[in-house]
């Protein structure tokens, strides 16, 4: 009998593995994508519930801090992955299919616009990031380079009142989490009009379920991605 070539043999291994029953994920409170204190979790656990749901699949969404969840999610063999994270070739993931988009851009005091075209135009500035955050490829190699100067916080609402009160010049941020805290926490809420959120853009990047590097890891996308555009539908 003829051997299947390799790739095949992969594929059927693949279309022949047991299907996932639950699945555990790991995320964090970055709002209005996921959050405890939210409706149905935040946007993006709504819309995994509601797709694995179409399949009777149990969902356990763990809230951690951001770095704890990709440890954990890493070391324990029971958690499928993390979410939501962006795509990069550097990762031991499996990653599923678009869960939506975050708008990454530059929060600054209207009082001092911001004019830039290449990123070598920041250089001057103190930038705000998110310990253990991914930003746009570009950007983390400049910072890994030396040529920007980043400090790091622990979320970013922390960074958005450092911007406020001039600790910082410049805040890396998504446009729809910078909304959300001008919108609800109550010291940025009455400053809000004193921030903005530059018109050009780091990046767009979708956001993903990262099922990290393990025998289910590839069972669980394909059940993941099947529901996702069944949902859609």
């Amino acid at each position: 009998m003829r051997a299947l070539p390799y790739s095949n043999w992969l594929l059927g291994l693949c279309l022949c593995a047991s299907p996932i029953s639950a699945f555990e994920l790991n995320t964090l409170e970055w709002p209005p994508y996921t959050s405890e204190a939210l409706p149905a979790q935040g946007q993006v656990p709504s819309l995994l519930r509601g797709a694995l749901a179409q399949q009777n699949i149990p969902l356990k969404i763990r809230f951690l801090p951001w770095n704890r969840a990709i440890k954990t999610a890493i070391s324990e063999p029971e958690t499928l992955g993390y979410f939501p994270e962006y795509r990069a070739p550097d990762l031991p993931c499996e990653y599923s299919d678009s869960l939506g988009t975050s708008r990454l851009g530059l929060a600054h005091r209207s009082s001092e616009p911001l004019n830039w075209q290449q990123l070598s135009d920041l250089a001057r500035y103190r930038i705000g990031v998110v310990s253990g955050y991914r930003n746009t490829p570009a950007f983390d190699q400049a910072v890994a380079d030396g040529a920007l100067q980043v400090e790091e916080a622990t979320s970013d609402q922390l960074n958005l009142l450092k911007l406020l009160y001039g600790r910082l010049d410049l805040v890396v941020i998504d446009q729809a989490v910078m909304q959300y805290w001008l919108d609800t926490s109550e010291e940025l809420s009455s400053s809000a009009e004193q921030l903005a959120f530059a018109p050009r853009l780091l990046g767009e990047l979708t956001l993903h379920v990262c099922f990290v590097a393990g025998p289910d890891a590839e069972q669980a996308r394909r059940q993941l991605n099947q529901a996702l555009r069944e949902f859609r539908r």
